[in-house]
């Protein structure tokens, strides 16, 4: 199968030089999880923008600082598969497709290979998750204040994390968009002390400050547990690849949380980790 039968077409994209506060409204308007960015005079690939990565650096406001450049970059006749070991080689979960000018034509993600390919594969019926889905998991409590839970997000490198109530049973789902769609992006001003020293060890005594301005995501003081998804949709040990994928592409989710008997949480599959099985591991 050729990456044209299935990648997304004309995909939204963000032209150099933009601001962070300009992606973060591009975020919440479209509610993806990055974008393309390319050079608004060439229209040429720059690299790609993720909302992980706006969040994991608010000081800085040039989106040209915080782009991705080293993307997995594939052309519309090349196969699938070789697209799907790129992506996987880089960790990352979409390839940029470019034509023979190295112009932005499409985007490849894992959720369209999900939909377009996995989901319609009946082959897969017989094929378990059991060797792909995470047996080691981050959690959140519910009662996890969100800037607490966005960070615990952010650290364990997932799109969301399973929530837990008191007694360690599942509860909820929170991703990062749950979190952009409850903050409010602002723009604040802030300052902070200068000063320097010379080989002589002398200070500037008049303690000059640098004031600057900033976009920052604001999150409400509350728990988590007022956010989060308490539908889960989950998966069990020996489920088929077809039947999690069809999940994913019913209820338009990127993981399933893996559980044995009454919510007893074991895991969590990705579609991330299912692509896997186009490469036969």
């Amino acid at each position: 199968m050729r990456v044209k039968t299935i990648m997304t077409k004309e995909p939204v994209v963000i032209g150099l030089p933009a601001t962070r506060g300009y992606a973060l409204e591009l975020f919440r308007r479209h509610k993806v999880r990055s974008f393309p960015v390319v050079n608004k005079k060439t229209g040429q690939l720059a690299g790609i923008i993720s909302i992980k990565r706006v969040l994991l650096h608010p000081d800085e406001d040039q989106l040209a600082m915080l782009i991705r450049r080293e993307v997995p970059v594939v052309r519309p006749n090349d196969d699938l598969k070789k697209a799907v070991r790129r992506m996987l080689e880089m960790d990352y979960r979409r390839a940029i497709v470019v034509d023979d000018d190295g112009s932005v034509v499409g985007i490849l993600t894992v959720g369209d290979i999900i939909r377009r390919y996995l989901s319609k594969n009946e082959r897969l019926k017989e094929v378990s998750i059991e060797p792909y889905y995470q047996k080691n998991v981050s959690v959140v409590w519910q009662g996890t204040p969100l800037k607490a839970a966005l960070k615990a997000l952010l650290l364990c490198n997932a799109m969301a994390i399973p929530v837990i109530d008191d007694d360690g049973k599942l509860v909820g789902m929170v991703d990062e968009t749950d979190l952009l769609r409850d903050g409010e992006v602002v723009r604040i001003i802030k300052q902070t002390a200068l000063s320097a020293s010379s080989e002589e060890d002398w200070i500037i005594e008049a303690n000059p400050t640098l004031i600057f301005e900033k976009t920052e995501l604001q999150l409400p003081k509350k728990p988590v547990g007022e956010i989060m998804n308490p539908h889960v949709v989950v998966a069990t040990p020996h489920m088929s690849v077809y039947d999690v994928a069809r999940k994913m592409v019913k209820y338009r989710i990127e993981q399933l949380p893996v559980i044995k008997g009454d919510d007893d949480l074991v895991g969590i599959v990705r579609d991330m980790n299912i692509i896997k099985v186009i490469l036969g591991r």
